[in-house]
């Protein structure tokens, strides 16, 4: 609240303080101070009304919802004030009993709580946690604060005035509702100020709104408290907080919002973007009650160490309030627990993304990448052997482009489910594109068996939009250890054993086998030995020798060097 907010704080209080001057010390005799007294909430009351209205009609939203309900607050309490000034007034009762005045100050806090709650607001965290936990938690929140603040007065000062003999039963009573209610708006006013996001938008205007029901609620403590020793007169000075009270929330409702100040001010109409919650004033709302009720231990303790003993209502409502913060806690952790649930939930979902292809459920190249430095580490240490297939489709770009990309996306699915289907021990990856991945812990000649099953298990047709629709694919195969190839760039030179092959050089030699295949015509498998001699597997599945071991064609050297490189490197 900076600015002209100040200014007219400053202005509108020093006004208010020079009407309690004036009237408190009765320089104007005691029938004129009370009349100027009255005056003076009467008109603070009916300029609050008017105000919180007409400014009412300018807004949308919770900025009209909170004016409209303070306006008919207001209202109400104007009435009552103008029966009590014409009991005062006019009648010259000293302090007006149990009169048809209370019922409109007890519609106040009626359409008041309303209107605090229009300025309720999510931080993320209470977001996450959903409504209904929201509001419970706000609920035993208001309730913990309330009980503890009536414990709080019944043992310092209620107490006392209770058992006081010289009130009257009814008329206390109506005087003590005032300040319980007054608790209720006090406790919300807290609790937006330390737990609502959207205050800090409405900062200025929850500031002077909450300023000024708390002045009327210290009023309406006194007035409860001279009722109940039976006092014959309130003095005029006890009234203040009625009388600024009322011009404070006048002001809160001709006061804007931070954003249509920064409109103001910038002459745009973006909105500003409210400022995140910090972990601090989190931390305030989750330990506020406890942090309150701390103190009213603190308190009880002392009385009972000065009295020796304790009023049963501070026993009855203590009791109450320790129970309800027992709910609170274990709604707390439920709530924990069911957040640590989804968080866990979030996590591998977030794990599975992380290592998973996005359509077709298959493991992703780089997850693939991390099996395969896994693979090529355990199969060096002697760790049992492993072959490498690399897969490419034939002419998948003809199935987007007779089906969608929508058409191949189901094919896509399709073949990745029965490259599952294919291999039984092994890793199977999506490496991009229309390309797959198989990494299979066998030797060399199984995993030819699985190339050809492979092969033979892509090729069968799968129906699209009511049209079957066949693809081939290309395979490559490397044999995963000490692997020899040429580096002369002769076509036909001799193989010679150099190091032990990087997972890098595994996949270009994969890509070789494969683009030799494709150079071949096709639906083809090409492998890599261990020597690093290329050979064609021959699909004996398609010439009806199921169960037979295929067979590597007799070695030659390697001709993929005929072939242009891949592009990947």
């Amino acid at each position: 609240m900076a600015g002209p907010p100040i200014r007219r704080v400053a202005v509108v209080l020093g006004c208010v303080l020079s009407v309690v001057l004036v009237a408190g010390t009765g320089v104007l005799g005691h029938r004129t101070s009370v009349l100027i007294d009255d005056i003076a909430q009467l008109a603070g009351g009916v300029t609050a009304t008017v105000v919180c209205w007409r400014t009412a009609s300018r807004r949308t939203g919770s900025e009209r919802h909170w004016r409209v309900s303070m306006a008919a607050g207001m209202a109400c309490w104007s009435a009552g004030m103008a029966v009590w000034a014409f009991y005062r007034s006019a009648l010259n009762t000293p302090l007006p009993t149990t009169s048809v005045a209370d019922v409109g100050f007890f519609l106040f806090p009626v359409f008041a709580v309303p209107a605090l709650l229009a300025f309720t607001g999510l931080s993320p965290r209470r977001a996450a946690a959903g409504t209904r936990h929201l509001w419970s938690m706000s609920l035993l929140d208001g309730a913990i604060i309330v009980g503890s603040l009536f414990v709080l007065s019944w043992a310092t000062a209620l107490g006392a005035t209770v058992r006081s003999t010289r009130s009257h039963s009814l008329e206390f009573l109506v005087a003590i509702m005032y300040p319980i209610t007054d608790l209720v708006l006090v406790a919300m006013i807290v609790l937006l100020a330390t737990i609502s996001r959207t205050s800090a938008r409405y900062r200025t205007q929850l500031a002077l709104l909450g300023s000024g029901i708390s002045m009327m609620a210290v009023s309406d403590s006194i007035y409860a408290y001279l009722v109940a020793v039976g006092a014959d007169m309130m003095p005029v000075l006890t009234d203040s907080g009625f009388i600024a009270g009322t011009a404070l929330i006048a002001l809160a409702a001709a006061t804007p919002s931070t954003i249509d100040a920064d409109r103001s001010t910038t002459g745009t109409t973006s909105t500003a973007q409210l400022p995140p919650k910090s972990a601090a004033v989190e931390r305030t709302q989750l330990l506020l009650p406890y942090a309150l009720m701390g103190g009213i231990g603190v308190v009880l303790a002392i009385v009972w160490v000065h009295t020796g003993e304790l009023d049963s209502p501070v026993i009855v409502v203590g009791s109450a309030v320790v129970l309800l913060a027992l709910v609170r806690q274990m709604i707390t952790l439920i709530q924990h627990d069911n957040l640590l649930r989804s968080l866990s939930r979030a996590q591998a979902e977030l794990s599975h993304r992380a290592h998973h292809d996005g359509l077709t459920g298959l493991l992703n190249r780089s997850s693939f990448d991390e099996h395969l430095r896994s693979t090529v580490a355990d199969v060096r240490a002697g760790r049992g052997q492993a072959v490498l297939l690399l897969i490419d489709l034939d002419d998948f770009k003809s199935v987007n482009d007779r089906f969608g990309h929508a058409g191949g996306d189901q094919l896509l699915i399709e073949l990745a489910r029965r490259l599952e289907r294919c291999v039984v021990d092994g890793i199977v990856a999506r490496y991009g594109g229309d390309e797959f991945t198989v990494l299979v812990r066998v030797d060399l000649e199984t995993g030819h068996a699985t190339a050809v099953r492979i092969a033979s298990a892509l090729r069968s047709p799968h129906v699209i939009d009511g049209r079957p629709v066949a693809v081939g694919a290309c395979v490559g195969v490397v044999q995963i250890g000490r692997c020899e190839t040429n580096d002369d760039s002769t076509p036909y030179s001799k193989p010679h054993r150099i190091a032990d092959v990087e997972e890098d050089e595994l996949m270009r030699l994969a890509d070789r086998a494969m683009y030799r295949a494709k150079h071949g015509g096709k639906a083809g498998i090409y492998a890599y030995d261990s020597s690093g001699i290329l050979s064609e597997v021959p699909n004996l599945l398609d010439q009806g020798m199921r169960g037979t071991s295929p067979k590597i064609v007799a070695g030659e050297p390697d001709p993929s060097r005929l072939i242009v490189p891949p592009t990947r490197t």
